[in-house]
């Protein structure tokens, strides 16, 4: 019994190895992407034909040719198969997925098939995004051997479909804006940080240039008030003020007297500066910074004690009413509201 089954098996196995190699032999068809230019600017449009080769003349029923491409490059503007032998649009494959980058063809012959040596199965118009020189690659997407995948050539082989696409089709490439430079990267500010400490006698020395404390910031529209607490020191001349978009990274400098309040103007709205102070000698020997302090420029509840500010304009809009109990209700209803909206936007900042 055994010798029997296993007999039976291979002569199976057998079969169906032929009817492979069979399928094999037959599978000579090609696809094969012919476009209408090389090269190609920014904003020009071109062409690029699925061109199906049938160098056996067999009975093709049908074409599914979906295309990739790279949407940062091209945009696929439409597809024309007014001119194809196939004239049956498979549901939903004659249609540009932008989103997905694919090109989705699926055609049929309702005539009983095709078998001529070649023919135009449909043409695809691109235009070019890309500003700059780039080889930009169209690819026959999810080519299997079986009918399965998104890119095959069909024959009826004994009731049934079969794939005569032996090979994955070669890709295209077209290259974009020849000679065309990309944008060279904007050069970062140069970072600004304290001038090191001179030597005297040969020997260098620490800074004792007592530092800034206690930085405090308010804003408004294009500006940060700053105000500090320095202890009297008789080697300090003035201060610097430091800041940039970036924490611990200054990109500017501003030398003042031996102020230790200022108005720093010129600032862009809506933008984060971090901010620091250091004072300095009459040799321009600097102190350690002082604390870093981080705003938002015109956005008052982002600075550092914006509750002096916002507590005066609230009491300047109070009516004038008799030293009476809901008044001093009010008062404290509204502080402690104003309070804790601070510290909300500044756990939100800090975030």
């Amino acid at each position: 019994m055994k010798t029997k089954f296993f007999k039976k098996l291979i002569g199976i196995l057998a079969l169906f190895l032929i009817g492979l190699s069979l399928a094999y032999a037959q599978g000579d068809a090609e696809l094969e992407l012919k476009s209408s230019v090389s090269e190609a600017n920014q904003n020009e449009e071109f062409t690029v034909d699925v061109v199906l080769k049938n160098p056996t003349l067999q009975n093709i029923i049908s074409v599914r040719s979906w295309l990739s491409y790279d949407t940062a490059a091209l945009e696929a503007l439409s597809i024309d198969t007014s001119t194809s032998l196939f004239t049956l649009t498979a549901p939903g494959e004659d249609a540009v997925s932008a989103g997905e980058g694919r090109v989705k063809i699926g055609r049929s012959n309702i005539t009983g098939g095709f078998n001529e040596a070649e023919t135009t199965v449909a043409t695809v118009r691109f235009r070019v995004l890309a500003a700059h020189e780039v080889n930009t690659t169209i690819s026959f997407y999810d080519y299997q051997v079986t009918e399965l995948g998104h890119t095959s050539v069909n024959i009826i082989d004994q009731g049934f479909p079969l794939n005569i696409l032996s090979k994955e089709p070669e890709s295209l490439q077209v290259k974009l804006n020849p000679g065309v430079a990309p944008p060279s990267a904007p050069v970062p500010p140069p970072v600004v940080t304290p001038e090191p400490t001179p030597a005297i006698g040969g020997e260098p020395f620490a800074s004792d240039i007592l530092r800034p404390t206690n930085l405090k910031v308010n804003t408004g529209s294009g500006y940060a008030d700053l105000k500090w607490d320095a202890e009297y020191d008789p080697k300090r001349v003035g201060f610097n003020i430091y800041y940039g978009q970036v924490s611990g990274q200054y990109t500017r400098r501003r030398s003042i007297e031996n102020f230790n309040s200022y108005r720093l103007d010129g600032l862009n709205n809506s933008v984060t500066y971090y901010l620091a102070v250091t004072a300095y000698d009459q040799f321009n020997r600097e102190s350690d910074y002082s604390n870093e302090v981080g705003i938002i420029v015109n956005q008052p509840l982002s600075a550092t004690h914006p509750f002096e500010g916002l507590l005066g304009q609230a009491f300047a809009r109070i009516p004038v009413q008799p030293e009476n109990g809901p008044l001093i209700g009010w008062l404290i209803f509204s502080a402690m509201g104003l309070s804790a909206a601070i510290v909300f936007r500044r756990k939100k900042f800090a975030n």
